[in-house]
């Protein structure tokens, strides 16, 4: 028998009320991974991470209101991520980007205006030193978007 047939329902749905109303589950937005070839999510649990080496493209995210020179350069491994972007973060001790901290910036292909912000998750010495923060797409990215209370674009 499977959760959601006659006779089960009924209860399954008094639990979740019960455990709702305990503070035990909430409904929320949250980055689930996601199975192409099963068309299901998959458990944290069940997913075997691991590291790759990738190719780094390189994109100018230009200051709002500023010219032509006024840009934070941004290196990613997920291009195809881009418009799901919701800040670029540089790290706060990095000199580099210091005036740029608490300004906004244009997302590449768009004219959606995003901040800059600072966090010492960055590191400096990978890239450029500046961080797309994509929410909806990377664990990482998730954590500072609750952090700096971000929204979170899905763009899939």
């Amino acid at each position: 028998r499977f959760t959601m047939d006659d006779g089960l329902s009924q209860s399954v749905a008094e639990a979740f009320v019960q455990l709702h109303d305990k503070g035990l589950v909430y409904r929320g937005e949250y980055m689930v991974n996601w199975s192409p070839n099963l068309r299901t999510a998959v458990s944290d649990l069940e997913v075997e991470y691991s590291d790759e080496e990738g190719k780094l493209y390189y994109f100018k995210y230009p200051l709002a209101g500023g010219g032509a020179d006024d840009f934070l350069p941004v290196a990613t491994t997920r291009p195809e991520t881009i418009l799901g972007d919701t800040a670029v973060c540089v790290h706060p001790e990095d000199p580099r980007y210091q005036k740029f901290i608490g300004k906004m910036v244009k997302v590449p292909m768009s004219d959606r205006e995003i901040p800059v912000i600072a966090d010492e998750y960055v590191d400096r010495e990978f890239g450029t030193g500046c961080l797309k923060i994509t929410p909806g797409h990377d664990p990482n990215d998730y954590e500072l978007g609750k952090k700096y209370n971000l929204p979170t674009i899905n763009i899939m």
